[in-house]
């Protein structure tokens, strides 16, 4: 008798920028095809940067507990000196990137059932390797849908029609932009489009390379953002909606901050907590503080200290809060609130004393607090969160605001007071708000995307038949 031998799955290269926002949901939705999608053999090919171990502890701990379903292909930490000296971390994740290429090409020539490469949004000098090799390659867009449509945008009018971009950022009348359903005020726009450097050596090339991808996979969903979605021109790959995929959690149940959740009232707690490089000055946090104190709700506030490097660090651990907090803040507010550094931030949102988050509005934790029916009070710092925090105001309806301009960057940046604070706490406290009632909607719209025949459930579906078929 013949021996029936197993059909050999198809593999699929998961390629993380080295970064934190970046590769948690990537990482995700490597684990949701593993789980769903039998055929296959997932790797995620793991880059670090140098000196950034909450990126290299998280990386071991998602691959310690996930053997038996990914492999994680671990390369070694890059020493400092080995790279070009760079002025920011995003030009620093480039150059990693750009070091590891000779290796990925290597890895992906040895394996005869390559069938994708799936790189992040920055990693899109790896579609040269797929080109190379004949492999598709698909972007996977961390951000939303209408920040991918704001990058090909501007890539247009910038090739086609040679508009300096750096001009739409000065002062004027907000600017129509096809894929937010509101004009954008030019005191929103991300530091990297008006920045030289950031827009032609970075953010301009990254936009042509999306075009030159097989398709490009965004976390999001229909249901949150279809004026985006249909807002593309017809020289767009196609675009394969997955989201939400949230970044899988690291912590134990018995952490301290969930023991202390437990005892506090239902949805009297609000999160402060502001991304993996959200930090603040001293005078900013003491009006933090003073807000915060003010508005008399219980509080988990993650507080980070701003590295010596500048943009080049990442926030570190304070040693002492008493330092940087105003006289006797601790004390007063001990039973009230928690000063934390870290914070296991989907832990914490999902837990049912939380009633309120005030954040950076990255894409990752906008997600998650749709996901959660947590309502967010915008706070944005850098990169792209102010466009995500005016999309979340004046379009959705999904937020109240406490800054939608506030830009970490920005030398003249003037403090957000105390009494702004407290009034974005309040308004986002609010059991009876339209904002509310809005947010809880859209959890039950995120819940069912992603379920079997939801949006995304059928887009991933369809992702997968077309290179696996």
């Amino acid at each position: 008798m013949a021996m029936v031998m197993a059909e050999e799955k198809a593999e699929v290269f998961f390629i993380p920028t080295p970064l934190m926002g970046h590769a948690g949901s990537l990482i995700q939705l490597a684990t949701t095809m593993a789980t769903r999608f039998h055929n296959l053999t997932i790797n995620v090919l793991v880059m670090h940067l140098p000196n950034d171990l909450l990126l290299t502890n998280y990386t071991n701990s998602i691959a310690s507990s996930q053997t038996n379903r990914i492999n994680f292909i671990q390369f070694p930490q890059l020493d400092l000196n080995d790279l070009p000296n760079c002025p920011s971390a995003g030009f620093l994740a480039d150059a990693v990137i750009e070091h590891h290429k000779p290796i990925v090409r290597d890895l992906a020539a040895a394996r005869p059932r390559l069938r994708a490469l799936i790189v992040d949004m920055f990693c899109t000098s790896m579609i040269d390797v797929g080109k190379e090799l004949g492999i598709p390659t698909y972007t996977f867009f961390t951000s939303g849908a209408a920040f991918l449509g704001i990058m090909f945008h501007f890539q247009t009018l910038h090739d086609e029609h040679g508009q300096d971009i750096s001009e739409l950022a000065n002062p004027g009348p907000p600017i129509p932009v096809p894929s937010y359903a509101v004009p954008i005020p030019p005191s929103i726009l991300p530091f990297v489009f008006f920045d030289k450097d950031s827009w032609s050596k970075r953010f301009l090339r990254y936009a042509r390379k999306y075009r030159e991808a097989e398709g490009v996979i965004v976390n999001t969903f229909r249901e949150l953002e279809p004026h985006a979605l249909g807002s593309y021109d017809d020289r767009t790959p196609p675009v394969y909606t997955v989201g939400p995929m949230l970044k899988p959690e690291t912590c134990t149940p018995d952490n301290e901050i969930l023991r202390w959740l437990d005892g506090q009232p239902k949805s009297s707690v609000v999160l402060l907590c502001f991304g993996s490089r959200g930090c603040f000055n001293a005078d900013q946090v003491k009006q933090i503080a003073i807000g915060l104190e003010r508005s008399g709700y219980g509080f988990v506030w993650s507080l980070r200290e701003p590295s010596s490097e500048g943009r080049k660090g990442f926030p570190q651990e304070y040693k002492d809060y008493n330092e940087v907090l105003p006289d006797g803040f601790l004390d007063r507010t001990a039973g009230k609130g928690k000063v934390v550094g870290w914070v296991p931030q989907t832990a914490v949102l999902d837990h049912e004393a939380v009633g309120g988050f005030v954040s950076h509005c990255g894409w990752n934790s906008i997600l998650e607090s749709i996901w959660y029916g947590v309502p967010i009070a915008t706070w944005p710092l850098y990169a792209e969160q102010q466009l995500d925090a005016h999309q979340l105001v004046k379009e959705l309806g999904l937020a109240v605001e406490i800054s939608l301009d506030y830009n970490q960057l920005d030398k003249n940046q003037r403090l957000v007071l105390a009494e702004e604070i407290e009034k974005g706490i309040r308004q986002v406290m609010d059991s009876g708000s339209e904002v509310r009632a809005k947010v809880a909607e859209m959890k039950a719209k995120s819940r069912m995307a992603v379920e079997d025949g939801g949006s995304s459930f059928t887009s991933l579906g369809q992702l997968v038949d077309h290179w696996v078929s």
